[in-house]
């Protein structure tokens, strides 16, 4: 998740530039620990794996109801589900894992692994809440207020909703971010297979 710090409005909408998003996750996460243990560097033809894998599972939240908050230049992307959203049956969730797994070739087993675990950690016992599946800011945009910006959004729209906010950090970094963001840690890390990362799943209350 270098210049003076200049604040701009964000858009939330649930009908963003796809393509812009996917562009600015696939920059930011390509050395996430989380991701780099789902498709590895080594990986042949890498980048197309990574784009299908943001550009799957945030078209799913989107259908679904979720909304992407994002600076002007999609440098900056908040992506995230809401209380509201269409829930899936246990049959469309299988047939979104099978899409993964196709779509992200060599890799698509660690991928449907990691989109699994995150599903059977998710706490069942929170209030109403936002599940932020994804926040990023492109490198050369970190310290501009692109980040405040679109965090700043989701911060509105949660008191504006009284809901909670969900997210699990992916690295020591981003858990550090959110929880200047006012988040906390709740439940068990989740921890990856063969050796793999963690991740923190945090929570704020409404």
């Amino acid at each position: 998740m270098t210049t003076a710090n200049v604040r701009s409005e964000p858009t939330v909408t649930g009908e963003p530039d796809l393509d812009a998003v996917v562009a600015t996750l696939t920059a930011s996460f390509a050395h996430d620990p989380i991701i780099e243990w789902a498709i590895p560097t080594v990986t042949p033809d890498r980048s197309r794996y990574l784009d299908s894998f943001f550009a799957i599972v945030t078209e799913d939240i989107l259908d679904r109801g979720g909304l992407v908050a994002t600076s002007s230049d999609y440098d900056a992307v908040v992506v995230w589900s809401t209380p509201t959203d269409t829930v899936p049956t246990d049959d469309e969730n299988e047939v979104l894992l099978d899409r993964l797994e196709s779509a992200t070739g060599p890799t698509g087993r660690r991928v449907r692994v990691l989109m699994e675990l995150l599903d059977e950690h998710h706490p069942t016992d929170l209030p109403p809440h936002c599940h932020v599946m994804f926040a990023a800011v492109r490198e050369h945009s970190r310290g501009t207020g692109s980040r405040a910006a679109v965090t700043g959004a989701l911060r509105e729209l949660r008191l504006a909703d009284g809901v909670g906010v969900y997210a699990e950090a992916s690295s020591e970094r981003s858990l550090r971010l959110w929880e200047r963001l006012g988040l906390s840690r709740v439940g068990s890390e989740i921890v990856l297979p063969d050796g793999g990362p963690k991740l923190f799943p945090l929570f704020a209350a409404p």
